[in-house]
């Protein structure tokens, strides 16, 4: 709009922007015998200029939750799961897998002993949901397994962003391993 000739505008913009001109009527909008403010020093010197300034931090309200200690923990352990297997081929990973690599409890075993497994399955299904989509049923090694995650060749944990936003901020820095 700047660059925009008297014949570009019409016959009333032209009048009007004869008639007025915004940078004086600015100054003398209200009558004043007030000396210019003065801009602080302390405050330029404490200033880092737009350039060098860091990334803005999370201030969307979505964001502001606070994330389930457990599942921060369990989502780092899926995360080390994930990176160890191989991306040559794909491959069907469940949360008992996860669960019994990570703690080195059968899970059958604590069932039997009357123990339970089952907050902590949930927590490691929400997150291979998060990564891999709708699970299936399917069996491995000849064992049924109700909730299974098809992993595909070729793919790299490191590259895809985490579920909590914990992991996320880590994510973001590039501090996250794996």
């Amino acid at each position: 709009m700047a660059n925009m000739t008297n014949a570009d505008l019409s016959e009333v913009e032209a009048l009007l922007k004869k008639r007025f001109n915004k940078e004086e009527a600015d100054k003398k909008r209200v009558q004043s015998t007030a000396a210019p403010a003065t801009g602080s020093t302390r405050l330029d010197q404490l200033v880092l200029p737009d350039a060098a300034r860091p990334k803005m931090p999370l201030t969307k309200g979505k964001y502001l939750v606070r994330d389930n200690p457990q599942e921060v923990q369990w989502e780092r352990e899926t995360r080390k799961f994930l990176v160890r297997l191989s991306t040559v081929h794909e491959h069907r990973v469940s949360a008992i897998m996860v669960y019994e690599w990570a703690t080195g409890i059968n899970v059958q075993g604590l069932y039997l002993e009357g123990g339970n497994a089952n907050s902590d399955l949930r927590k490691i299904n929400k997150i291979l949901k998060f990564y891999f989509g709708v699970p299936f049923s399917t069996y491995i090694v000849g064992r049924k397994v109700p909730r299974a995650y098809n992993v595909r060749g070729g793919y790299f944990i490191t590259r895809h962003r985490p579920m909590t936003l914990t992991l996320w901020a880590e994510y973001g820095e590039g501090v996250l391993h794996p």
